[in-house]
């Protein structure tokens, strides 16, 4: 998360970030207070935080709902997680979860030198 929210803020011509906030430190669902805490901390504009949180799976209910996370075999991922789209046709270029770049950064650095 700190490594692509740098990247966005000394660069952020033709493209854009969301983070999406899941959970709060304790698995439950993220109030407004955590979620700007947690902007301040990793030094994202709190316009680009969004709170999902759904009464019937919890947390990235809405997020997971539309974007395949690629859980591993026991149906578990790792947090922070990232994905990157190509806002051109909306192709998922990268997951964290599967590659094929080594960071999330690197995939926006390939978007941004076509």
């Amino acid at each position: 998360m700190p490594q692509v929210a740098a990247e966005y803020k000394k660069n952020h011509t033709g493209w854009d970030l969301a983070v999406i906030l899941g959970e709060n430190q304790s698995y439950g669902q993220p109030t407004l207070s955590y979620c700007k805490s947690y902007a301040s901390q990793y030094g994202v504009p709190i316009d680009k935080m969004y709170l999902d949180w759904g009464n019937q799976y919890g947390s990235f209910e809405t997020l997971f709902g539309s974007v395949n996370p690629y859980v591993q075999s026991d149906g578990t991922f790792a947090l922070p997680w990232d994905a990157v789209l190509d806002g051109d046709n909306m192709e998922y270029m990268h997951c964290s979860m599967v590659g094929p770049y080594q960071s999330a950064a690197a995939a926006v650095n390939d978007l941004l030198a076509d």
